[in-house]
């Protein structure tokens, strides 16, 4: 087998992994339906990734890393961009692959596979969650000011945080409101939300 067809391998493993995790928890996804839906036998599973969890860990890195380099693109298309401008963004970029980001939650919350040797995210763009950096890199610039490592780290935690949150509960079917509630909940008035949120932080910073 030719090392492109070793990647072509490893990659179809990992993305089909990727969707059976999601869906099925770790517990509920085995190793022989990932190389069933995978297209290949279980020792080519057990060659590119040695166990189960170890396949759990690389697609969990897999979704942090694509998540980090979507935001940096974004910061690097933008450099002057404001911070409640890139909030909103990351805002809607979630909202978007909102069956991601459940899918994502759903993994985190799995009691199984994970261990001490959890490391996810590209180390040069590690900053708190995935994107962070970037999102810190912007806030900087906006501010033009010295700021603390303890303060940054707080500041990228609240905006991200919230800002995923509300994409997580607005993208499930069970959170749909009250008609006269609803002109509290349109995207527009959460997005307003959002720069309020950013440039309360910043004001704090």
């Amino acid at each position: 087998m030719t090392e492109t067809q070793l990647h072509e391998t490893k990659e179809k493993i990992l993305h089909t992994a990727r969707v059976l995790f999601a869906s099925k928890g770790f517990d509920g996804a085995s190793v022989r339906q990932i190389a069933s839906e995978a297209g290949v036998n279980i020792a080519a599973v057990n060659y590119h990734f040695v166990s189960k969890e170890k396949l759990f860990l690389q697609v969990i890195d897999l979704v942090f890393s694509e998540t980090s380099n979507h935001i940096r693109a974004r910061r690097n298309e933008r450099p002057e961009e404001k911070v409640e401008d890139l909030a909103v963004w990351i805002f809607g970029y979630f909202l978007d692959r909102s069956d991601i980001l459940r899918s994502v939650f759903q993994m985190l919350l799995s009691e199984k596979g994970w261990g001490p040797e959890t490391d996810c995210g590209d180390d040069e763009e590690k900053f708190g969650p995935p994107g962070g950096l970037a999102l810190a890199e912007a806030i900087e610039h906006e501010l033009k000011h010295a700021i603390s490592e303890a303060n940054m780290f707080w500041a990228v935690k609240m905006i991200f945080s919230n800002v995923v949150h509300m994409a997580l509960m607005y993208s499930n079917h069970f959170c749909q409101m009250p008609p006269e509630e609803m002109e509290y909940h349109s995207k527009e008035v959460l997005e307003a939300d959002i720069r309020r949120l950013a440039r309360v932080v910043l004001k704090d910073l």
